[in-house]
């Protein structure tokens, strides 16, 4: 008996090592398994009851390990309460993206029971997404801006002033100034025009008759489009005189900012367009001819200069002058017009006409 407690005691020192060298070895491999091999090898091998424990321990050991990875479980065993509302925040919000606006503001609106951290992601998602429509709009409407010319007529000039600038000095009637309500017109069709107007990119190009009443309608609309005026003397009303181009800008001197000064007129004014009718060795018809003519002209330039450039045209003038260059626009200037056609040109109205890209032709968009 005591000999063969001996032997045992000398077997187990002289092979333990060896034992143990292959518990590691088999630890080894067996950390190799994954969780479905280890459930596999451990319900299944049943020669091999040495080694179910290791197994056992490595499946348990795995399987710790992916519960931790998907409950955020800390270092010491603990469930990290930030991850997990981190988590938790970043599903709920990958939830709420896929409502659009319309379910946005019906949760917003009827879900009285929704916490406030929820409900402080959906407002956010709700005024993102506005705000992506919002920019869409943006970039429609830029696509859709088409160039567009402007004829404005100036203010209702001061009545009490009539006889003395149509029949006893008709010659100055350039300095004709606008009434109290022609100003306030003057005002309106500008923050009409501001209201309206699209092409902000590139400020448009004001032309301005070189009289008192359409230069003061033209520092409104100077204003309200942030653009400066430049004197056309094309745009004159005929035969009512011409005004001194020093003088007129040391009249307005409080408001040369709004003035482009360094502008040259492309149609210069002659004595037969400012000078009033004194000899009748021509009729009126000849003189209605000839003034048709050169308003052609100057429809045709403005015409041009639109279908070149990059920016609108605003044009202050008056009513005939207004009316033959609509003529133009139309293309209706080489048949009979009407009076009444042309009394539709009221003071302070403003016509926006807008170059088609794909006709090519100006069309009349709106009247204000």
């Amino acid at each position: 008996m005591i000999f063969f407690t001996f032997t045992l005691i000398v077997f187990n020192f002289l092979y333990s090592p060896m034992n143990t060298t292959h518990e590691k070895q088999h630890g080894k491999m067996i950390s190799t398994f994954d969780d479905k091999q280890l459930a596999f090898t451990l319900n299944n091998d049943l020669n091999a009851p040495g080694k179910k424990r290791m197994i056992s321990e490595e499946l348990k050991r795995q399987v710790w390990v992916k519960i931790q990875e998907d409950l955020k479980i800390n270092a010491k065993g603990k469930l990290n309460e930030k991850e997990k509302r981190k988590e938790n925040a970043k599903f709920k919000y990958e939830i709420i993206s896929t409502f659009n606006i319309k379910q946005l503001e019906f949760l917003l609106n009827n879900d009285l029971n929704t916490p406030t951290i929820r409900r402080l992601f959906l407002t956010e998602e709700l005024d993102r997404q506005l705000l992506e429509v919002e920019k869409e709009k943006l970039v429609k409407e830029k696509i859709k801006v088409k160039k567009s010319i402007w004829l404005i007529r100036h203010g209702e000039k001061d009545g009490t002033m009539t006889t003395y600038f149509m029949d006893t000095f008709k010659e100055l009637n350039y300095k004709w100034p606008l009434s109290d309500r022609g100003l306030v017109q003057s005002h309106r069709v500008a923050t009409v025009l501001k209201n309206h107007y699209k092409n902000f990119e590139n400020p448009p190009l004001i032309f301005v008759s070189p009289f008192q009443r359409t230069i003061h309608t033209g520092l409104y609309v100077a204003n309200a489009v942030k653009s400066k005026i430049q004197i056309e003397e094309g745009l004159l009303e005929k035969r009512h005189g011409l005004w001194n181009q020093i003088t007129m800008f040391d009249y307005f001197s409080k408001h040369l900012k709004f003035f482009n000064t360094a502008y040259k007129s492309k149609f210069r004014a002659t004595n037969d367009r400012i000078s009033p009718i004194s000899a009748y060795n021509v009729t009126r018809c000849e003189i209605s001819e000839k003034d048709r003519d050169f308003d052609e002209n100057v429809a045709n330039y403005f015409e041009k200069m639109l279908r070149e450039g990059k920016q609108d045209i605003i044009i202050i003038g008056h009513q005939t002058e207004l009316y033959n260059i609509q003529r133009v626009f139309t293309g209706s200037h080489r048949s009979r017009g009407n009076i009444r056609t042309c009394e539709k040109i009221k003071c302070a109205s403003m016509f926006q006409y807008v170059l088609n890209p794909i006709s090519s032709q100006l069309e009349l968009k709106s009247i204000y």
